[in-house]
Parts: structure tokens; sequence; C-alpha cells
């Protein structure tokens, strides 16, 4: 029993050891919704020496309740202290360092909503109920720390159907006060989403509390004139078992989203009517035209899309379809550190997105359209830091892999792996090592590349890190010369 329980506190805490000062690596105002600085509101300075006392005792982390808490919930067992483990039932010390660890660096999901006339609440954290006193809310933003990885979410209203997706923080869709959200769906992409389950439950205006939702279904009402006042969330590991009702998330009057239909894919809203638009299966995209799904090439919203041709999954790497040989031009998303390659289509331009990948900018890094002038197989980027697969894009900014202490491949600073898109460059483009090889085979000299900022990644969702590596790692998984 006791070895059992050591090899699953160890999983756990490799876990735990690599994503350690994730939080320290974000700012510390983004952990929190708009209008409040480290858990304080704006307007409210009086609460600060209690608030600054709370978040010294718990380092910016969870507290030890609320990590027992939500490891119980996620259906994860470490055992407690001085029971089954050692001589008489003592702990060793190796286990308590790992029960520690764990209990330490848990996900933790932190919650505001809008409430009237564009104010947020105070964060919810982790299982709490999300409320409005009973009112309805207007607007959602949830962040999430201490591991890697994205939450997604985004609300629907009957008036204007749903918002965009955004994640980590940003803000839906800011509806007036008398537009209430009405569902929410929420989902984990990257190596979060491979270690658990997402699942969340909506409270409504007429007192009915909904089953819970699980990885981007719909949880709340569609069609019945009522609204949300408040969800709750839950994350359980990956595999285990889920102990509430999971029938009824959605009050509605037919089944809303992907349906098997007489043998076939299709998509109804929850009022009945046939759909149009894009629709996800947890992080599978699919676009839909009168409820049925669309296969091979697309013109939608300006790009050219391929969707398979048998299950209708819009496809995210295009290489195997179109080939790699260019020409190719480069854009890259500042704020929401993503990149994406494009190919031409004819006259329509460079329209086709055949990749994107994940990228660590920074403040310094240039906005504007540049063409490359030059390559490096590696580059001393001074101060002992090295990359591989460089290219210049201007002046001396580079797109470039993760860093290595010497220009051999198995010198790599991991955590430069682990918090890609978290911790922030000098400048230059940070990728993957596998990522800058691609750019550095297949995008020629002269290869336009255009740098901007939008709060919307590009046509492809943000990719990222969906297995951490442990700090003893000094090479890069991706990297094909490995």
């Amino acid at each position: 029993m006791m070895r059992k329980l050591t090899r699953g506190l160890a999983a756990f805490c490799l876990t735990a050891a690599l994503v350690l000062g994730q939080a320290a690596l974000t700012r510390a105002d983004e952990a929190y919704g708009p209008g409040y600085r480290n858990g304080v509101s704006l307007s409210d300075s009086s609460k600060s020496g209690k608030q600054s006392a709370a978040a010294s005792e718990t380092e910016g982390g969870v507290t030890t309740e609320e990590a027992e808490t939500a490891l119980a919930n996620a259906g994860i067992d470490i055992g407690k202290e001085g029971a089954g483990g050692g001589e008489d039932g003592v702990v060793d010390e190796a286990t308590r360092a790992a029960q520690e660890a764990l209990k330490a660096n848990f996900p933790r999901l932190q919650t505001t909503v809008m409430i009237g006339d564009g104010n947020w609440t105070q964060p919810f954290v982790n299982d709490a109920w999300i409320t409005n006193e009973g009112q309805g809310f207007h607007g959602l933003s949830t962040f999430l720390t201490n591991i890697v990885g994205n939450v997604l979410y985004r609300t629907y209203t009957s008036g204007t159907g749903w918002s965009p997706w955004v994640m980590n923080g940003q803000q839906t869709t800011n509806y007036p006060n008398d537009v209430n959200i009405e569902a929410i769906q929420m989902r984990f992409s990257g190596y979060v989403n491979n270690q658990f389950n997402l699942y969340y439950s909506a409270k409504l205006d007429d007192g009915t509390t909904t089953d819970w939702a699980k990885n981007g279904t719909s949880a709340g009402t569609m069609g019945t004139g009522r609204y949300i006042t408040g969800f709750r969330m839950a994350f359980y590991a990956k595999n285990s078992a889920f102990p509430y009702k999971t029938d009824k998330p959605l009050i509605s009057a037919t089944k809303d989203g992907m349906q098997i239909v007489d043998g076939g894919l299709r998509y109804f809203n929850g009022d009945g009517t046939p759909f149009t638009g894009w629709a996800w299966l947890e992080n599978d995209r699919y676009y839909f035209k009168d409820s049925l799904p669309v296969v091979g090439w697309q013109y939608i919203d300006g790009f050219k899309y391929y969707f398979d041709l048998n299950s209708g999954k819009m496809l995210t790497d295009l290489e195997p379809i179109i080939g790699n040989s260019g020409p190719f031009f480069i854009s890259i998303n500042k704020q929401m550190n993503c990149m994406t390659v494009f190919a031409k289509d004819g006259a329509n331009g460079f329209i086709i997105p055949v990749k994107s990948f994940l990228t660590s900018t920074g403040p310094d890094t240039p906005l504007g359209t540049f063409q490359t002038p030059v390559k490096y197989r590696w580059r001393d980027m001074d101060h002992g830091i090295f990359t591989q697969y460089a290219t210049r894009i201007w002046k001396g900014f580079l797109i470039h892999s993760i860093l290595y202490s010497r220009p051999d491949k198995m010198t790599l600073d991991p955590s430069t792996y682990n918090y890609l898109s978290i911790a922030e460059s000098a400048g230059c483009i940070r990728l993957l090592s596998g990522d800058a090889k691609w750019i550095y085979d297949h995008c020629a000299l002269g290869t336009t590349v255009t740098i901007y900022e939008s709060p919307v990644p590009g046509p492809y969702e943000r990719p990222a890190i969906e297995q951490i590596i442990p700090d003893t790692q000094t090479w890069d998984p991706t990297d094909p010369n490995m």
C-alpha cells in the first residue's frame, strides 16, 4: 500500500516540481479580474492589509485547505499524514514532501464575473459557487495558474448566440445590464487537459441547478427565458469516476450541440433550430452549414480551411495536404504568443493557414512587416545563451529555438520548454526547437514576416505544451535531430 501511494505521489510530485513558480512568472496583477489588483478592489483599499496577509500566508498559491479539498474533489487520494506509511503507520519524509509539493502546486482556477454597470466581483477560487447574490451576470473571466496549459470559455445569450472563445483571464463579450448570460462552455487545453477533465454546473434564476457539463459542452439554459445566476466548476483526474449527475446540464427545448442522427454527425441549437457556424467537440473543431458538417476545402471568414473528408474535423497541420515547398508568409501575434504560417491560394493571396506554433515574445518585440535576410544553424545570443535554427527578422530580432547553454543539443534549459508563452523573451520570437527547425528548413530567405497584436490568436486556436519535461531533461523532445 505504501509503495502504491508513493508511486502515485511521485508522479504528481514530478508535475508539482515542474509547475513550481509558474505563478511567479505571470504578472501578479493578472491573477484577478478587471478592476482588481492583487485581489483587492482598486476602489476599496481598506481591505489591503487583510488581503496582503492572506497572500503572504499562501505565497500566491492555494491554501492547504483549498488544496486538500480540490484534491479530494478531483478524485485524487494522496493519503493522510500519519496513516498508512512507514513503520507503525508513520509517513516517511519523502512521502510527506510529495504530499506537500502536490498540495502547493495543484491547479488553481480563479474566476470573476461582470455584474451591473461594468463592475466585476471579487475572485472565486476553484469549486466555490460563483454568484451575484441571485442576480444575472454579463461577462466572465477565468484564470488558470499552478499548472501548464490553458482554460478556454465562452458565454451564450438568446439575442447574440455564442460569444467568441477567450482564454486565460481574457474577458468574454461584455453585455449591458439588461442582457443576462444564459449558458456557458468551458474547457482545458494542453498539459492540464491531458491530466484533468473540467466539469461545471449552473444555477438558474428560478432556483434550478443543472446537472454537470464536461469539457466544452453547454451548461445553463436556452430558449426558456431564464438565465444563469451562478455556476460552479470542478476538475477531476482523467480516468477517475465523476460522482455527480451529467444527464441534463442544459435546460432547453431540445438537446444542444453535436449529436449523431441516423448515423451521421449533426449540430442543432438548444431551441431546435438548424445551426450554421463553428462548433467544438472538446478541442476538435468543426464547421456546420444548416446542421451538416462541411468537408474538404472551405472558404470561411476570409481564410481557406481544410476539413477531414470522413470525420469533418478541421485539420490544423496542412503539410500532409499541400506539402512544404512554399512560398510561405509568417504571421506572429505578439499579444497571444502565436505564430501562423500561411500558404498562397493563387490570386487570393496567403490565406491558407498551414501550421500554427506557440511562441514566447517580449515587450521589445517589434511590430511591423519585415523580410528575413539571414539564417544561423546555431546562434550565440550573448551571455552564454545559444539557440538553434535562427532566422533573422530585423536588426537584432530573430525567430529561434528555446535556449541552450552551449551550441550542443544536450544543453537545453528545460524551463524554456515548459514555460513557452509564459516566460517573456528579450524581444526575439522563441519556438520549440522542432518548430524553429521547420521555419529554418522551409521558409526561404526573403520570406515576409508580419508581427501584430490581437486578442484573437489567429485562424487556429493557440497551440499549447502537451507534455511537460522534468527539470533534469536537457534536450528538446520536439527536435528532429534527437
